[in-house]
């Protein structure tokens, strides 16, 4: 098992601690099940689905295109586009618990076009030229050869396709980053690139940079608000109220911890939060 594997993959298995969760609160989750229940824990990058939305605008997504997700987690994105899209999804992550809580959950949602793979994104192993769209959120941060990365994902997107990025990168502030957070318990899990090195690296895989916009803005008021909820401080809101799940089924008790250094490391300029869509030379 790797170390960023260890990192997410808590020692109960995930799917199990969910569908105790849920059944203490008299939530039958065979059949009860949905996208507000599992919000809390389905989307695991700052910003959660709001952000999720904002980066799914970016583009216009077409009924029965392809989509490759790298870094999926439980599928809260995959399933948020194929609330509204008929589409097919290929969902990777490198987390074995994750990867069999998403398709637990999406066989009792009756979800059939999202494929789940466990592996590393690396290593994808998707057919050459098939994908219409990549999607990766908080996932590049854990990897530390974006150079493979980006040429083996190139080489699965159609020329003229959009790579969808919503990213935590480094910011001007050089100083080492508060740990723990929760794409790294130690320095040695994050690989966080600056905005130049970030392009860069786009552009040596052959793809082309046609929206970039910082969200660092947004980012730090949505995590000042959930670490305040996190803290007992203020009202829970709709969503979270609603549901008994929350990330501590997954960090444990350290998740607290990690949200106030990811607030402070935001407000320190340690890290920024960005926005981009990159495009596949049609002749690479």
């Amino acid at each position: 098992m790797s170390s960023i594997t260890q990192h997410y993959q808590p020692n109960e298995t995930l799917w199990q601690k969910i569908e105790d969760t849920l059944t203490q609160s008299d939530i039958d989750p065979d059949t009860q099940l949905n996208s507000n229940l599992l919000a809390p824990i389905d989307q695991l990058h700052i910003g959660g689905r709001q952000a999720t939305q904002a980066l799914l605008h970016q583009v216009d997504l077409k009924a029965g295109c392809h989509i490759l997700e790298i870094g999926s987690g439980l599928g809260g994105t995959a399933r948020l586009i194929t609330e509204t899209l008929p589409c097919h999804i290929t969902a990777i992550d490198i987390t074995p618990d994750f990867c069999e809580a998403h398709q637990a959950i999406n066989q009792r949602m009756s979800l059939n076009n999202i494929q789940v793979i466990c592996a590393d994104a690396c290593d994808a192993q998707v057919q050459t030229g098939s994908q219409d769209v990549i999607i990766s959120q908080h996932t590049l941060i854990n990897i530390p050869d974006k150079t493979t990365l980006l040429k083996t994902l190139a080489d699965s997107l159609k020329p003229g396709g959009s790579f969808l990025l919503h990213e935590v990168i480094a910011g001007s502030n050089k100083e080492p980053i508060k740990l723990p957070v929760p794409w790294a318990s130690d320095i040695s899990h994050s690989h966080l690139p600056d905005k130049d090195e970030l392009i860069a690296l786009f552009a040596s895989a052959g793809f082309r940079l046609e929206r970039f916009t910082d969200v660092t803005e947004t980012a730090l008021t949505w995590r000042k608000k959930h670490t305040q909820r996190e803290a007992g401080n203020n009202q829970q809101g709709s969503t979270q109220a609603a549901s008994p799940l929350n990330p501590g089924i997954i960090f444990g008790e350290r998740f607290l911890t990690m949200g106030k250094n990811v607030m402070a490391n935001l407000a320190d300029n340690k890290v920024s939060v960005v926005e981009a869509v990159f495009v596949r030379s049609e002749n690479p």
